[in-house]
């Protein structure tokens, strides 16, 4: 039997400091664009605070895997990338304004990007440590393909991921470019390996919790 449960993403830019002041902008921009892609997509609330730092609540727990990855992409196909804490669990005072809302997603997806080791983008916690300890190395492997990853096939991967009719023809039309290269990309970002580790997400996440 699982908990009622949401999903929080806290998170931050990476280095953010030294990207120039002429490309800072148009950067955040792309943050608040992404944040609200993901917020009609999944019906969720999103703020954006002190600059580049961010939260986005999701009210169906599982939708956090995909909501990860397609910010690590949007971010990572402009050449940066952020940090994430994913924390599950209640939401005890729910208000129409993220910035106001509390509880114990919140205060885990907090926690857990404060307290990511040196070289980590992403963390997950929840009060069920199995939960945590599984969907924690999808997580960190999930990561290690993300960090090596070139603006071009993250680009690729993204628009893969958000297209209704995922074919790499449709793919090679978003990029200007042909459907060998698309697929050339899309294999060296590891796409398969990478919806399959989301899709296993999905379901942990639907094991122990729901919405």
């Amino acid at each position: 039997m699982g908990i009622s449960a949401n999903a929080v993403l806290t998170g931050d830019l990476v280095a953010s400091g030294q990207v120039p002041s002429d490309q800072y902008d148009a950067l955040l921009y792309h943050l608040d664009q992404t944040l609200r892609y993901l917020n009609e997509v999944y019906a969720g609330q999103y703020n954006i605070y002190r600059g580049d730092a961010f939260q986005l609540q999701l009210h169906t727990p599982r939708d956090w895997a995909n909501a990860m990855l397609l910010l690590r992409l949007a971010m990572k196909s402009r050449q940066q990338d952020c940090r994430l804490g994913i924390g599950i669990g209640s939401v005890s005072n729910p208000r129409p304004d993220i910035k106001s809302a509390t509880g114990e997603a919140f205060t885990l997806s907090g926690t857990k990007l404060d307290s990511l080791p040196q070289g980590q983008l992403l963390g997950i916690g929840s009060t069920n440590e199995r939960f945590n300890w599984h969907a924690g190395i999808h997580l960190r492997l999930t990561d290690a393909l993300l960090q090596q990853m070139t603006a071009r096939q993250a680009q690729a991967l993204f628009e893969y991921l958000t297209l209704e009719d995922k074919n790499h023809l449709a793919v090679a039309k978003r990029l200007h470019t042909s459907r060998v290269n698309a697929t050339k990309l899309l294999n060296q970002a590891h796409y398969d390996l990478l919806t399959d580790a989301i899709r296993y997400c999905e379901q942990l996440t639907d094991r122990y919790f729901h919405g």
